[in-house]
């Protein structure tokens, strides 16, 4: 039988590993700024991360995040985007995935593996707070329980019926002399770990839920909502564990903090208020889990069938526009069209184990990926939850639909105070000889984006009318609509295309948005929530 291992090059392994050990591994993906630090474990093997909460942000994706994040805070949950992560807390920030390339030069010992053959098991580069930074509102969760602990591991999904039977047996036996197991093949990849990361350096739940609090404690982020998503396991109510884990929630995020089953109350399984009707009832963390523990978790956990009709198709059966098509699958029946009343979640893995990709499958790659080509076509859809891995500053702007990059110019405070000043004193600015021009937002017919223009140029206006069509203004002055229609905004991405579409069938190159510097705040108020069946007319847009 011949071995799969070079058996003559063994004595040399050794020295491999020690010389290994002294290398760093770069946790910190081209092109980012950030302030490294190093994350080691007990062995001394370290990769140099980005510090939690350092990564840089530049000004205008800021802006262009607060600027969809609260447009979506207008619109009910069903029509609302949310940019997601996949498995967002499995980060070499915290570890996964520290020995990578520990473990990558063991393949050029196996004569079946490429010597080229990457190694990938963790799927985020940054905190989950820098991932909130970048526009991330909703996050994933892997929470399992783990030597003594529900910690934050990278398994599940892997059932074997058979060997599960057994396992239930054994333990059966063990918790009646006192020692109960509490593994079975769901545990897989928690234990042994399979993200490169020791057992019990796999984070902790309740330091995962901590992070995610004191973000939303911050000053700056009062008006945030934030979506929890768990991929947990029913072993957690099995083994006794499920009243830890509420408890843990409950401790991480005040009462008055979470929205509940109870908060919902009897609407409509699609009827469900905005993000800003719940953050001003003080609303701002919604938790829903891939399991249903019944009446035990009701007070605190959603479970994902009670949301939207909650569905998670493929990435590989998107259709962009026009047609914006999320679910092709036979057994889905509702409307397959985005922004129709379900929500969809889709997500898409990076992991590879050498030549097997992240669902353990002999190619060697993982695709269609939600990554900087595909993230503006779905976004351009209005898809609810794009999850990827791997979110970079460069992948997060790949899914702003609004402001352009670089737009609106921003100034430093200095250069704000003294525009201010100018635009009120009318007298200065005759005796220093300035004439400042004040700027306005426009869309661009080309690519939908929008920009600063000086107020006093000459474009038709976005006009929506009763029926929610987009029609351009009449003449040139600014906010000039025809009869039956009003100055508006577009409400979502899905809209955004259409009002471009309009551009681009008049022939025009751009036209006037209801937005204006310096502030460049967003028109009117969040809308009603309680619409019939869930749906607008604006959410509706195709």
């Amino acid at each position: 039988m011949t071995s799969s291992v070079s058996l003559k090059a063994l004595p040399d392994i050794r020295q491999q590993e020690l010389t290994s050990g002294l290398s760093k591994r770069s946790g910190v993906p081209p092109g980012v700024q950030c302030e490294k630090t190093s994350w080691c474990d007990d062995a001394g093997l370290c990769t140099e991360v980005c510090a939690r909460g350092s990564v840089h942000v530049e000004p205008w994706l800021q802006n262009a995040i607060a600027t969809q994040t609260e447009l979506s805070r207008r619109l009910p949950l069903c029509m609302a985007t949310l940019l997601g992560t996949h498995n967002s807390a499995i980060t070499i920030a915290d570890g996964y995935g520290n020995r990578d390339e520990h473990f990558q030069q063991y393949f050029k010992w196996i004569r079946w593996v490429s010597s080229s053959s990457a190694l990938r098991t963790n799927d985020q580069y940054f905190s989950l707070t820098d991932q909130l930074n970048l526009g991330v509102r909703a996050v994933e969760l892997d929470t399992h329980w783990v030597e003594g602990e529900l910690r934050i591991a990278h398994c599940g999904g892997f059932h074997a019926a058979p060997f599960n039977v057994l396992v239930k047996a054994v333990n059966l036996v063990a918790t009646l002399l006192g020692h109960p197991i509490h593994w079975d093949t769901e545990t897989v990849g928690c234990d042994p770990s399979l993200s490169s990361i020791s057992v019990l350096a796999q984070r902790s739940f309740a330091d995962a839920l901590a992070e995610l609090a004191a973000w939303l404690a911050q000053p700056q982020n009062q008006d945030e909502f934030l979506l929890v998503f768990l991929d947990d396991q029913p072993d957690i109510k099995t083994w006794g564990f499920l009243p830890k884990l509420l408890i843990e929630i409950r401790q991480a995020f005040p009462a008055a903090m979470l929205y509940t089953p109870a908060d919902h109350g009897t609407r409509n399984a699609s009827d469900w208020p905005s993000m800003g009707e719940l953050v001003a009832a003080g609303k701002r963390v919604m938790v829903v889990s891939g399991v249903n523990y019944g009446a035990d978790a009701a007070g605190v956990l959603f479970t994902k069938p009670d949301i939207c009709n909650w569905q998670e198709p493929p990435l590989g059966d998107f259709k962009g526009q026009p047609q914006c098509i999320a679910d092709q699958r036979p057994k889905f029946t509702k409307d397959p069209h985005t922004l129709t009343g379900t929500l969809f979640r889709v997500p898409s893995c990076e992991i590879l184990y050498g030549p097997l990709n992240c669902d353990f499958v002999l190619t060697g790659e993982n695709w269609p990926v939600l990554d900087e080509q595909s993230l503006p076509l779905v976004t351009a859809c209005g898809l609810n939850m794009p999850s990827p891995d791997l979110l970079t500053p460069q992948r997060a702007a790949a899914a702003i639909w609004t402001w352009a990059p670089g737009q609106p110019q921003a100034a430093d405070g200095a250069t704000s105070w003294l525009r201010r000043m100018l635009r009120r004193w009318q007298p200065l600015r005759m005796l220093l000889g300035l004439q400042e021009s004040e700027q306005c937002a426009i869309m661009r017919a080309e690519d939908g984006r929008w920009r600063a223009r000086p107020c006093t140029e000459d474009y038709p206006s976005a006009c929506r009318t009763e029926g929610a069509e987009w029609v351009l203004g009449v003449g040139k002055s600014r906010g000039g609509c025809p009869g039956g229609a009003s100055f508006a905004l577009p409400a979502h991405a899905k809209d955004n295309a259409a009002l471009q579409r309009e551009l681009q069938r008049s022939g025009q190159q751009a036209c006037w948005l209801p937005m204006q510097g310096p502030d460049w705040g967003l028109p009117g108020k969040a809308p009603a929530a309680k619409v019939p069946h869930g749906l607008s007319k604006i959410a509706r847009v195709q």
